[in-house]
């Protein structure tokens, strides 16, 4: 027994040496890359979310990492859970359950110290371009620089179809929850430009160490798209998603 409890601190011992030893060779502050990709789910290959999803980029980015497979938002509309992400507090604590809601003015959210604001505190720059906090509420200060604005608009814009001829799928009153192809080049799409610009600043050099957020929108509603990207799932292939009869059945009042 006296054996197996020597055994077990020495091992213990030497684990916690080896993780010592490895936190000090590693470099004090590393740089960070944070992606944010809207209503995304599960429908990547790494995750066998839907059988006809193609991810190439995603699934070696996943094979090169850690999946983490019961990770869940904290609140199913944008504006709460992003608020949540960034600052820490749950919507049930910043108060901030709705997308119109600007999380500065709620009365926890108004001094709330987002993940961004502690990197600037401990030396870090921090800039970024897209959807990481909600529409309207970039939050200036907690960036040195944001593309394309970060007063304002934090999404390039991206090409809608006349007016006229919307909505594309049919459905009257669809109002954003449309799709149908555009002519247009991927390069005139926003999130194209936010990875432009996100793959721009990683060349850089610094003399700080980075946190660089990339949110990209898509795949949120509406998805006007390249023709090319509705060619490869034509319409008598599609496999449609499973929906249960009972799915809100746990839904508590």
């Amino acid at each position: 027994m006296q054996t197996t409890m020597l055994r077990r601190r020495f091992l213990a011992s030497g684990a916690a040496c080896l993780a010592a030893a490895r936190l000090a060779a590693a470099p004090t502050r590393q740089n960070v890359l944070f992606i944010s990709i809207d209503d995304l789910n599960d429908w990547v290959g790494s995750l066998n979310g839907h059988p006809q999803t193609r991810t190439p980029n995603l699934d070696r980015f996943a094979a090169s990492g850690v999946n983490f497979t019961s990770a869940h938002c904290a609140a199913p509309l944008c504006n709460p859970s992003r608020v949540a992400l960034m600052t820490g507090l749950r919507p049930s604590t910043s108060g901030v359950y709705d997308n119109s809601q600007p999380f500065r003015q709620s009365a926890k959210g108004r001094d709330a110290v987002t993940l961004t604001q502690h990197l600037l505190a401990s030396g870090y720059t921090a800039i970024g371009s897209g959807k990481i906090f909600h529409g309207g509420f970039p939050d200036p200060q907690s960036w040195n620089d944001y593309y394309p604005d970060n007063k304002g608009r934090d999404v390039p814009p991206s090409p809608l179809p006349p007016a006229a001829a919307r909505p594309l799928n049919g459905m009257p009153r669809t109002s954003h929850f449309d799709w149908g192809p555009i002519d247009n080049p991927d390069e005139d799409m926003g999130d194209f430009q936010v990875a432009e610009w996100v793959s721009r600043e990683l060349g850089k050099k610094r003399d700080t160490p980075m946190f660089l957020a990339c949110g990209m929108t898509r795949p949120h509603l509406p998805w006007y798209v390249p023709k090319k990207y509705f060619d490869m799932f034509p319409l008598d292939s599609i496999v449609l998603p499973t929906v249960k009869n009972d799915d809100l059945a746990d839904v508590p009042p």
